[in-house]
């Protein structure tokens, strides 16, 4: 009787798996960029807040799109912590949207809160 049950735990395992991939994916409450939906992240570089990176996961993907989540990241970024919306990036906007530049899947950017 064991071996039969031990399909359905592989089965149920798998797609518990599954599940917590997904959670881990950007939520529904995301903005689209280019019809995509893309989980990303920005953290200040140091103690100075006012310099961050921002990361979009899996920008492979789409890395036009994945740009301009990344610029979205980071201008929510500046304001939640500077209150402002002007960043001085490392890279232009224009410069990425020419060329996305990828760190593996991912696309990182760098920039400073201007005040």
């Amino acid at each position: 009787m064991g071996q039969k049950l031990r399909p359905h735990f592989r089965m149920g395992a798998l797609l518990a798996l599954a599940g917590l991939l997904a959670a881990c994916g950007a939520s529904k409450d995301d903005p689209e960029f280019g019809g995509l939906r893309f989980r990303g992240t920005a953290k200040p570089v140091g103690e100075d807040r006012a310099n961050f990176v921002a990361t979009v996961s899996d920008a492979a993907r789409a890395p036009y799109a994945a740009v301009d989540a990344g610029l979205y990241e980071g201008t929510k970024y500046c304001i939640h912590y500077l209150g402002t919306s002007d960043i001085a990036w490392a890279v232009t906007p224009e410069a990425l949207r020419a060329q996305p530049r990828l760190s593996g899947r991912d696309l990182v950017l760098r920039g400073r809160c201007v005040e």
